[in-house]
């Protein structure tokens, strides 16, 4: 039995050194064969639930969260995955009750606390989300990090550096093109797309190539969000900050521009 075991975790090694190095298809080839041999494992599930979570497919992540869930009630780590996966589809309350169990099965739990953190900035409580980013960098500093935090107006000075660096054939085209800094996305910004409450920017309008003369409504001004608090929350320093906006407004400047997510990831603007 102990081999039995043994080649389980060993596999699992396996699959989470290729999801590491980008081998997501290999990786998901082997998970999937773990959960038939080893159906009954919370560990393959929750791994499975992490590699579809990081491939971005979170509705077949949390199915496989849930499945952890049911076969280890008493796994706080299990919760906490499953809660950081709510939040991406916007079900903070559900969110909020997964991590309050994390938190009651094991209050050390690094993730529960990033999760919750995150939870309270979302809705408004700016304390309580700081003081739970600092728990959870101090229990796991590898794995988590204090967001960086600056002004409204260096933000906006970043913003019209990283404007400025667009390539001259995209400004060439982009007047008209309403520009907005808020501290979090809000549903009036994309009223026909249910978005995660954690993107970083966002792209409302018609592209490009869709503003046609011979249609009126193409010609709203098309707007492009950039969103400070998601963006603050994934960056380390300010250069990594600068960086990270410059990134979102070329991914944004792109769907206005027509193209699609698998011609952003093709030319390295996902």
């Amino acid at each position: 039995m102990a081999e039995f075991v043994d080649d389980l975790q060993a596999m699992l090694d396996a699959a989470d050194a290729m999801l590491s190095e980008g081998e997501s298809e290999q990786a998901f080839v082997l998970l999937d064969r773990l959960v038939v041999t080893y159906p009954d494992s919370p560990d393959v599930a929750l791994m499975l639930g992490d590699a579809e979570f990081d491939y971005g497919n979170p509705e077949a992540a949390l199915e496989e969260y849930d499945r952890a869930v049911e076969q280890d009630p008493a796994w706080s780590e299990a919760y906490s995955a499953r809660a950081n996966c709510l939040v991406e589809l916007g079900r903070l309350d559900e969110a909020e009750n997964d991590v309050d169990q994390a938190l009651r099965i094991d209050p050390r739990t690094a993730q529960a606390h990033y999760v919750r953190a995150v939870i309270k900035e979302l809705k408004g409580s700016e304390g309580e989300a700081d003081q739970g980013y600092k728990t959870a960098t101090s229990l796991a500093p590898k794995a988590f990090r204090i967001p960086v935090r600056v002004t409204r107006r260096s933000f906006d000075r970043a913003v019209r550096s990283a404007i400025k660096l667009l390539p001259q054939r995209f400004k060439d085209r982009m007047d008209g093109v309403d520009i907005y800094v808020k501290d979090l996305p809000e549903p009036q910004d994309h009223p026909d797309a249910n978005l995660s409450p954690l993107i970083m920017g966002a792209f409302d309008g018609y592209s490009l190539t869709e503003r046609m003369e011979t249609n009126p409504w193409t010609q709203v001004p098309p707007r492009i969000y950039l969103y400070q608090k998601n963006i603050e929350r994934v960056c380390a320093s300010r250069e990594d900050l600068v960086r990270e906006i410059r990134v979102t407004l070329l991914h944004e400047v792109g769907h206005f521009f027509g193209l699609g997510e698998e011609d952003l990831e093709r030319i390295n603007l996902k």
